[in-house]
């Protein structure tokens, strides 16, 4: 078996391997997060075959672009949709996220096959205490951003800084709120870079004014999302390169937006995968770019 050679420098060089969620053996529904809880309320949470369905579409445009696509291995009754938060790299390191929700703490056993195409020395496991998703981390070159939330705490901050000492990590602080339309559940449902210069960003959706990014990115290379395109999950695209990215059908302000800019838009069909409170940055763990 030959190895995995981890690089992930930033949020948008060009893919070139990643694991993808499978929604098959999902079990129960959620009631984890205030969105998936109303949607399951309201009688209109997504079936699991919408779900492999839509997250097919997505492996059928990654291997388009000569894209390695890994899968976990499947495990009954457990939701193995959103690869981003079981674990996450920087440069050559692959962190193993420590999950808030008891229930999703298997998750990182669907993809052992993958651990064990790493260096064992490239492995960091997250301390007791410490708990971090990988919705919450966005490498961009020197530095590091870093949700803080219901998910991720400060504890978990503190590790990553004093595990990445090299880079400028920065933690965010973000709105956690039961109200579904107002709830951040990871920073990058608020915030994502996008492009060789360009970021995503829903401004709101932080306690205080996130500087940091205004200073590194420009305001002027800053696309705003307003509420609503927060809530259907606008800043969670997934970049395959710098000009390339997987964007949701419906989302045709934002593909505006990007194609305006000189970034094309892959456009592939996710709506009821978003009742989960995930879309594609979710849905993908990106191991190496080039």
């Amino acid at each position: 078996m030959s190895k995995i050679h981890l690089h992930i420098a930033n949020e948008t060089n060009q893919l070139k391997a990643v694991v993808l969620g499978i929604g098959t053996d999902q079990g129960k529904p959620y009631d984890i997060n205030p969105v998936a809880k109303m949607h399951k309320e309201e009688g209109t949470y997504p079936t699991e075959d919408d779900v492999i369905a839509e997250i097919a579409t997505v492996e059928t445009a990654l291997k388009a672009e000569g894209v390695t696509v890994f899968r976990p291995k499947n495990m009954p009754n457990q939701k193995q949709i959103f690869t981003r938060d079981i674990g996450f790299v920087i440069d050559d390191k692959f962190v193993v996220a420590n999950m808030k929700e008891p229930v999703r703490k298997a998750e990182i056993e669907g993809i052992q096959h993958v651990l064990d195409q790493l260096d064992p020395d490239s492995i960091i496991e997250v301390p007791g205490g410490a708990t971090i998703e990988g919705g919450d981390v966005l490498v961009h070159h020197n530095h590091v951003f870093v949700g803080i939330s219901k998910r991720t705490n400060k504890a978990g901050f503190e590790f990553l800084k004093a595990t990445f000492p090299d880079k400028q990590v920065i933690g965010l602080d973000v709105v956690v709120s039961d109200d579904p339309k107002k709830n951040i559940l990871h920073l990058d449902c608020a915030f994502q870079p996008v492009g060789d210069k360009y970021a995503i960003i829903y401004e709101d959706g932080f306690q205080e004014k996130p500087q940091s990014i205004y200073d590194l990115f420009g305001e002027e290379n800053l696309i705003k999302v307003n509420q609503q395109q927060m809530n259907r999950m606008f800043p969670n695209v997934f970049s395959v390169s710098p000009k390339k990215v997987l964007v949701e059908e419906g989302f045709t302000t934002l593909i505006g937006a990007l194609e305006s800019r000189n970034i094309q838009c892959i456009k592939v069909k996710y709506a009821e995968t978003s009742k989960l409170s995930g879309l594609l940055r979710c849905s993908t763990l990106p191991l190496v770019r080039a």
